[in-house]
């Protein structure tokens, strides 16, 4: 409830950008994919930007429309849901693929996208 009231309290004055710091950080699963379509409805409701810093790959690949990881204070890619799983970068797919889960997510994905071609 407090991160749904923080985020009421932010767009009351109807802002251009809306910032978020790890909107999830604390949360269950459930709730914060909860969490994370409040702020996509609302971004769209309200025709804003919105910017996530976040390190819940859920929240970057269920949500993010233009991704950009940051890595030792410089951009070291930029892409967006589709795209991260076709990265070259090797600091990227560490950090995004480090469980197995996620792993295996990008093998299936990778298969799938070059059947499409």
């Amino acid at each position: 409830m407090q991160k749904r009231v923080a985020i009421a309290r932010a767009i009351a004055l109807n802002p251009k950008y809306l910032f978020c710091d790890e909107p999830n950080s604390g949360l269950d699963p459930k709730t914060s994919i909860m969490i994370d379509e409040l702020l996509s409805d609302i971004t769209h409701e309200y025709g804003m930007t919105t910017i996530i810093n976040t390190h819940d790959m859920n929240s970057v690949l269920g949500i993010g429309e233009h991704i950009v990881f940051i890595n030792k204070g410089h951009c070291d890619w930029q892409g967006n849901d589709k795209t991260i799983f076709k990265s070259k970068s090797q600091s990227l797919n560490d950090f995004v693929f480090a469980s197995k889960l996620f792993q295996e997510v990008k093998l299936f994905l990778e298969r799938e996208y070059q059947a499409e071609e």
